[in-house]
């Protein structure tokens, strides 16, 4: 199993669920979900077998799902700030 890494546990997990799920309850939303997720992305390009370049990238970001009043909500932002 691949363990995860500290560069995501020391994000501020706590705290970015803790402000959204506080919101949402101020809100008055009877339920209310936040996923974190981290996205490593490799890309490699070649021509006629010889490398002319390789990029490693990485993206955060992180996703609320609420139901307010009977309807579902989503939002979706790359901003880990609470």
């Amino acid at each position: 199993m691949q363990q995860i890494d500290s560069s995501f546990t020391a994000l501020p997990l706590r705290e970015l669920a803790d402000a959204s799920l506080s919101r949402a309850r101020e809100l008055g939303c009877t339920h209310a979900d936040l996923r974190v997720e981290r996205l490593r992305t490799q890309n490699i390009s070649l021509r006629d077998a010889r490398l002319e370049s390789a990029t490693d990238g990485e993206d955060a970001g992180l996703a609320v799902r609420v139901v307010h009043e009977g309807t579902w909500g989503f939002a979706a932002g790359m901003a880990l700030t609470t």
